[in-house]
């Protein structure tokens, strides 16, 4: 998802990071597959990676305003679900069919191997998929930890991150039946992973077994799609010292599942409702357990309905959820109301005008609610409260997207205002060697803007050349004074492409600013600009069944600080990396 206007990175390495969607991450967006929960510990903390991979995606959506209610009502930045086609509704257009993908990459000495295959027999459909990833430390230029910080602690580790190897692999498959009025299928996902822990001498053990299954049938009077689905998995997560002594150990069993009626259209009004449901029980228990066991509990109903009439339309959403919390620290129940809407309107050949307005409830997280112990991957001693109130959220945004000639320019102007934003805020105090944290609720606003244009210049002896550049900027304030922490800073991006029959050629900078609107306890993090490139040549002889590519990663070679990331002043990003692949 790197280079879409507004996403960044949490990035703890390369082996354990979350998207962030304009300013807000964590429990703020929510990470689905296939529009269920990936059952694991990765909102907790952010070195604790995501038990869903998007090497096996089909498509991944970013979705929000009303779009976004349908999957879970915390959803205040945005969702983002991965498809990976393991739960088929259509037969496939060829009996047999199958995908395989090797890459490697220079400066994780990293090697990527994935396969797919999927067989046809009358209405049945059955799939088989995996991937293997392996890297060892990655490749920085120069040193590991910034100037002021190498100056305090003596540490000039240089060229190597310390203790970023990982791999992981990941073995799935499904069956389906798909008919012209039904459908069913079964998938299950045995997903493993061990990868170290940045800077840290310890690593982690990550496992998960997943079961999937979704039932539709079409026609049934009013409803012209009935669609179940549930999920149920087993996650366990150790971080283990390099001598072997297992530190933390957390786990996650739960399931969740949804029922959806889409209606038929009436005229040129659509739209769906359904309701949803999970339970989690999670625990970590250890040296470093700093919440105890809870099991969460949710139920919500939805409904969204769009009425579109060409030039002009408009889509509402609104959601209800419960949240129960029930473990050793305490009980809570929150009842969640959120609303959407937008409307827009195409005044003028090739100009859509659009606005679109929220407000989201969001229950405060285990964590934010029970935390009370050390918590190695923020380097703070984490204190929650169990009287948080609930957080909301009002959101005004305005789009415009105009196509003028061989150009097209989107922009997008957005403003959120919280009542109550739960953060983590220092306290001046000092616990097991480590400064305190408290959670904390004060009233905020977020406010931003994404341009981004594409311009086709022309043809020239059989090449299509189109550039592109776009700008997206955020700035986070607590209403009181004094910035919010990690916000991103103003990224700038400008390309150049061009296509002929067989290939593909790119070249791409990308401008990140300094960031010096920094919070309590926050350094200021220097910007970077770095050169990016891309090859890939599809032979006609093959009829597009081979792809091959090579891609160049910061060729510039530039130290790189994602001021997101809690380890900006300890861990940059990948200096120079060529990445070979072929499909």
């Amino acid at each position: 998802m790197a280079g879409i206007p507004g996403v960044r990175s949490t990035f703890y390495g390369v082996n354990a990071s979350r998207p962030i969607v304009r300013g807000l991450g964590e429990d703020r967006i929510r990470l689905v597959l296939n529009g269920l929960q990936g059952i694991d510990a990765s909102t907790i903390s952010p070195d604790h990676a995501p038990a869903i991979d998007g090497l096996d995606a089909e498509g991944i959506e970013v979705l929000k305003g009303p779009a976004a209610l349908r999957y879970g009502g915390n959803a205040v930045g945005g969702v983002v679900n991965i498809v990976d086609g393991r739960l088929p509704t259509k037969l496939p257009e060829k009996p047999f069919a199958g995908e395989i993908f090797l890459a490697g990459s220079t400066a994780e000495d990293a090697g990527t191997a994935a396969f797919k295959l999927v067989g046809t027999q009358g209405t049945g459909v059955f799939r088989l998929d995996g991937f293997r990833r392996e890297g060892q430390d990655y490749k920085i230029p120069g040193f590991s930890q910034t100037a002021a910080l190498r100056a305090i602690t003596g540490d000039d580790t240089e060229e190597v991150a310390f203790n970023t190897r990982g791999e992981i692999w990941a073995l799935g498959g499904s069956v389906a039946r798909v008919t012209d009025k039904t459908s069913l299928a079964l998938a299950t996902r045995r997903t493993k992973s061990n990868y170290g822990i940045p800077g840290e001498e310890a690593f982690i053990e990550l496992s998960q077994t997943r079961y999937d299954f979704q039932g539709s049938i079409k026609d049934l009077g009013f409803i012209d799609t009935l669609t179940f689905s549930i999920t149920s998995g087993d996650y366990t997560h150790s971080e283990i010292e390099f001598d072997g002594a297992i530190g933390t150990v957390f786990t996650n069993e739960g399931y969740e599942g949804r029922l959806e009626a889409r209606h038929h259209t009436l005229g040129a009004l659509d739209g769906l409702f359904g309701v949803q449901f999970a339970s989690n029980d999670f625990a970590a228990k250890g040296d470093e357990a700093f919440i105890l066991p809870v099991t969460i509990e949710t139920v919500g109903a939805f409904w969204i309905e769009r009425y579109n009439q060409g030039n002009w339309g408009a889509e509402v959403g609104a959601r209800y959820e419960q949240r129960d919390y029930s473990g050793l620290a305490g009980a809570r129940t929150f009842d969640l109301g959120s609303f959407s809407a937008n409307a827009f309107i195409k005044p003028a050949n090739g100009l859509r005008l659009s606005l679109n307005a929220g407000y989201t409830e969001r229950a405060p997280t285990e964590v934010e609610l029970f935390a009370d112990g050390p918590h190695a991957a923020t380097q703070a001693y984490e204190i929650g409260d169990p009287t948080l109130k609930t957080e909301t959220a009002t959101s005004l945004e305005g789009v415009a997207r105009w196509q003028i000639g061989g150009a097209t320019v989107d922009l997008n102007v957005w403003r959120t205002s919280f009542d109550g934003f739960i953060a983590f805020n220092p306290t001046n105090q000092i616990e097991d060697d480590l400064p305190v944290f408290e959670v904390s609720q004060k009233d905020a606003t977020l406010t931003g803007a994404e341009l981004h244009v594409t311009w086709a210049l022309g043809d020239y002896g059989g090449w299509s050349v189109v550039g592109d550049g776009g700008v997206d900027t955020v700035r986070g304030s607590h209403d009181g004074g004094g910035a919010i922490a990690r916000m991103p800073p103003t990224m700038v991006t400008l390309g150049l492409e061009a296509k002929s029959q067989e290939m593909r050629v790119r070249a791409e900078i990308q401008s990140l600013a300094d960031q010096s609107r920094t919070a309590a306890f926050e350094t200021k993090t220097e910007g970077s600009t770095t050169l990016n490139a891309l090859w890939s040549w599809r032979p006609a002889q093959s009829k597009d069944q081979i792809e091959l590519t090579f891609e160049g990663r910061n060729l510039t070679n530039e130290e790189i600080r994602e001021h997101t990331s809690f380890l900006k002043d300890y861990l940059p990003k990948p200096g120079r990396s060529i990445r070979v692949s072929v499909k």
